[in-house]
């Protein structure tokens, strides 16, 4: 029970086969009461905060479109009032499209965008602000990818998002120091998630092999996995780690693919 009195605020956790739900459930085992978001779905959002609940813990739902900076205050404004406080902050909502680059439409563009970069500004920003205003620190944690320190085709718009928020990492890490704030951010691979569903490599039993070859551990990564590295940084383990980045891709990083 390393979380035990802590409150968590997860973002992106509807979908029972999502990261955000394997961290919210990681984050609600070691003790953390937990807000969960999505930008829709709030019907399954409810049930994300009754499965929290039925662990013994504080929960709520709080569907809020983390593009709109109304929105992110008015979500932050709720957590709170659910829970006092919001000691704990992951910034797990995402989105991909497979396009190669010379098929990228500025619809998409705008889309990834949108949410991986001025979605995680937004909830980075209310997050510390709150932090700061509450006092006694906190934890801001990002979801960003593999993609951090890696390139993939199809995927070019995703990957440079991912890019973008190692940098943004860094930079919060230095800056919200001096209020007892740590930031860091989480590297899922190939990940068991709804969100990797539509990738063209797990449409076919050859694809899905040639994807298990290319990690070094030879499966797919769990939801759970990636809500336990999330516990570390979130927990007193991180008490003195800051602006750092953690894979957790069984080995996809270092493998013969990574460049």
């Amino acid at each position: 029970m390393r979380l035990s009195g802590k409150t968590a605020l997860v973002t992106g956790a509807a979908s029972e086969r999502s990261i955000g739900w394997g961290i919210a459930r990681a984050l609600a085992a070691e003790g953390a009461d937990v807000v969960v978001n999505d930008v829709a779905q709030a019907e399954a959002l409810a049930a994300r905060a009754e499965q929290v609940r039925a662990m013994g813990r504080r929960s709520a739902a709080v569907v809020a479109d983390v593009t709109q900076p109304e929105q992110v205050a008015r979500m932050f404004h709720e957590a709170v009032g659910a829970l006092g406080r919001v000691d704990i902050v992951v910034n797990n909502a995402g989105i991909i499209r497979w396009e190669h680059f010379l098929e990228i439409t500025p619809v998409e563009l705008r889309a990834v965008v949108n949410v991986n970069i001025m979605g995680t500004v937004h909830v980075c920003q209310a997050a510390a602000r709150q932090m700061i205003a509450q006092g006694g620190g906190g934890r801001i944690i990002l979801t960003s990818s593999v993609q951090s320190d890696m390139q993939f085709p199809i995927t070019p718009v995703y990957g440079a998002t991912k890019k973008a928020a190692h940098t943004l990492v860094g930079v919060m890490a230095l800056e919200l120091a001096q209020y007892g704030i740590t930031v860091n951010h989480i590297g899922p691979g190939w990940v068991q998630s709804a969100l990797n569903d539509p990738s063209p490599e797990l449409q076919t039993e050859d694809g899905i092999a040639a994807q298990r070859q290319a990690v070094p551990l030879r499966r797919a990564g769990e939801i759970d996995e990636m809500g336990r590295a999330v516990v570390y940084f979130a927990s007193a383990d991180g008490d003195y780690t800051t602006g750092a980045f953690l894979r957790v891709d069984g080995g996809l990083g270092i493998s013969k693919y990574s460049s």
